[in-house]
């Protein structure tokens, strides 16, 4: 594998801090999929993508489990309650995300490896180039797998963080949230 450099760089080696960091929401923020790069991995390789309200489906459930089956009172056990919901989704998330970029790290490797058996007039190229397209795809349905599990704990943080500040639940309204970043 090859060394992560700092930016810049070339004698200074990055210690991947999120590979080894504790499951948090910022952490799994950080580390899942581009959603922008999801419609061309899922064109390219013929993969399926989540439905486009998968977070909310996920959230309007974790909204009705928590009315219906924690605590309703304010305090300690509530929240222990609302945690033990939330903190299983986010570490599968984020070890999901390790995993699709562990993928891609091997796919880099692979195209190193390819390219230099072409450089070195090497035999075997078309088994090469066969394992590399199949890592792709893996890296590919890893990538997608991360999303989704992204997308579900973030569902899930959303009706846990209301239940916690005590607020109702509501259906997201997209068109006030962008007013309120945008007047951020």
């Amino acid at each position: 594998m090859a060394d992560d450099l700092l930016p810049g760089t070339t004698n200074v080696v990055r210690f991947p801090v999120e590979e080894r960091g504790r499951p948090t929401l910022d952490l799994m923020r950080l580390l899942a999929p581009d959603v922008r790069t999801l419609d061309m991995l899922a064109g390219a390789y013929d993969l399926d993508l989540p439905m486009m309200d998968f977070r909310d489906r996920v959230d309007e459930e974790a909204a009705e489990h928590i009315l219906n089956h924690l605590d309703s009172e304010p305090g300690a056990r509530r929240n222990v309650q609302l945690r033990a919901m939330l903190d299983p989704l986010v570490a599968t998330a984020v070890e999901a995300a390790r995993s699709a970029r562990r993928a891609w790290s091997a796919v880099g490797e692979g195209r190193r490896q390819l390219t230099q058996a072409k450089r070195d007039s090497g035999f075997w190229l078309q088994a090469l180039e066969e394992r590399l397209n199949e890592q792709e795809r893996r890296a590919a349905e890893a990538t997608i797998e991360a999303h989704l599990r992204a997308e579900e704990a973030e569902g899930v943080a959303r009706a846990v963080h209301l239940a916690q500040e005590g607020q109702m639940w509501l259906p997201r309204d997209v068109a006030a949230d962008m007013d309120a970043l945008l007047a951020s």
